[in-house]
């Protein structure tokens, strides 16, 4: 019995050598036919390939090119998209340090401050998670998060002591205003997508406001530092190494690289264990571990982003503007972070 490696290049096609076995017989063979007119002269290569490109057949990629159409010449959304271009990728780096310096320097800052410039975060991500995952009845998530973000942050700076009952029980109400809501929709057409992803979007934005209640715990906030220095650093090494090695792909509808999702997390890790050395508070032993397990749930949220366009686009939905998914990334991986940054930091980075 023999095993025959699957087909893996599928939709991905690597730049054409010129071979050393077309000599000037191949080309003389069919020079005075294609310059006579003749109808059964084959195009040459390099007809080929201006074709091909008219027809947008091959899309630009650093390691070769990725087809976006059929041998219909139509395009297919279901081929790998090639990768975004540079200027498409920088809004994730720039949205990464905004939330990073903002979710510590915001932490000196009086409360009611600190949660403004929060809801803001969690405004932005409910919209463009939402612009990057179109679904039915868009406006039960969108208002229902957004309710529950004002709520929620509303909670984290004024109910005493501090805790995460209070936000855990707004969660649980704004599951039942989803499941009421699916019932005045005008169509229950996805109806189990629309919960989900209502639910996914009211986590988001309770794990925004778990920055607030963190803020106000006396012996929190400096293991709070080194865990947002975690996700930061691991976002950033992520998307960095995907502008100079993109390939492999981690998945060829996705368009990010393997190597930055490793990289990242080894980085983040790093980049803890260093603000346990600096900061007052965390034990290095601790803040390494922790920052582990937050760098992996950062750049693993990050990289959800992708996949969630990519699902859009292969359903022949259309994909949402490069820009808008990479900036949705990196909102999305603070937020699911934060539950993990208040656990750690309460329970285990402090003593």
């Amino acid at each position: 019995m023999s095993y025959s490696r699957p087909d893996e290049t599928w939709g991905y096609e690597p730049p054409e050598a010129p071979g050393a076995d077309e000599g000037p017989a191949w080309g003389d063979a069919y020079a005075g036919n294609a310059a006579d007119g003749h109808p059964d002269a084959p195009p040459s290569r390099t007809e080929r390939r201006r074709a091909a490109a008219r027809s947008g057949e091959t899309g630009a990629h650093p390691t070769g090119s990725y087809r976006t159409t059929g041998a219909d010449g139509k395009e297919d959304h279901t081929l790998p998209p090639p990768s975004p271009a540079l200027l498409h990728r920088l809004p994730a780096i720039a949205v990464t340090i905004v939330i990073s310096a903002g979710l510590v320097l915001g932490a000196q800052m009086e409360r009611p401050v600190y949660a403004a410039g929060i809801a803001v975060l969690q405004l932005a991500t409910v919209g463009l998670v939402t612009w990057v995952r179109k679904i039915e009845g868009a406006w039960v998530p969108l208002a229902v998060a957004s309710a529950l973000a004002i709520a929620a942050d509303a909670a984290a700076v004024a109910w005493t002591p501090v805790s995460l009952v209070p936000i855990t029980w707004l969660l649980a109400l704004a599951f039942g205003a989803a499941v009421a809501a699916q019932l005045i929709r005008r169509t229950h057409v996805g109806v189990t997508e629309n919960l989900g992803f209502t639910m996914l979007l009211g986590v988001a934005v309770c794990g925004y406001a778990c920055y607030i209640a963190m803020s106000r715990l006396g012996s929190a906030p400096p293991a709070m530092y080194s865990a947002v220095v975690a996700a930061g650093t691991a976002i950033l090494a992520a998307r960095a190494v995907d502008l100079v090695m993109p390939d492999p792909r981690i998945n060829r509808q996705v368009t990010r690289g393997a190597f930055g999702i490793v990289i990242g997390t080894m980085c983040g890790t790093a980049s803890a264990a260093y603000a346990g050395l600096v900061i007052e508070g965390p034990e290095p032993s601790h803040a390494a571990i922790g920052g582990l397990l937050i760098a992996l749930t950062a750049v693993l949220a990050d990289l959800a982003c992708g996949y969630m366009a990519a699902s859009r686009r292969i359903d022949g939905a259309g994909a949402a503007p490069n820009p808008v998914v990479s900036a949705a990334g990196p909102l999305l991986a603070f937020a699911v972070t934060g539950p993990v940054v208040y656990l750690l930091s309460a329970y285990y980075m402090i003593d």
